[in-house]
């Protein structure tokens, strides 16, 4: 009886842990995170304002583009800015890893 009894509270804490795994993630505003730090130069609707266009930005509504890019590439970029384009900002100071991956997916709905 014992047994089953640790049993079940192992079960619950390992369903409590995920829960808060969970929750974290979904308490990512990632919209306010991209207005904070990356609408001044892709804009709003992810194409690219004239100083971001002059930047070096590109366009998260090309398909094409975006389909030649992993989630790894965004999240190294977005981390460790671009070696090729010294006018691209790093967060990897500024953002924490999780906020990373959550805005690596962001970008990802501009060509859904």
């Amino acid at each position: 009886m014992l047994l089953k009894f640790k049993i079940a509270v192992l079960i619950l804490l390992v369903g409590f842990c995920i829960c808060l795994i969970n929750t974290k993630a979904f308490a990512i505003d990632t919209d306010q995170i991209y207005a904070d730090k990356c609408e001044m130069c892709h804009g709003a609707d992810g194409k690219g304002t004239s100083q971001g266009i002059d930047f070096g930005v590109q366009d998260f509504t090309n398909k094409e583009w975006q389909a030649s890019r992993t989630d790894e590439d965004f999240v190294n970029s977005i981390t460790n800015g671009k070696e090729e384009n010294p006018n691209y900002i790093p967060f990897g100071d500024m953002l924490s890893e999780e906020e990373i991956k959550a805005m690596a997916s962001h970008v990802r709905k501009f060509v859904q």
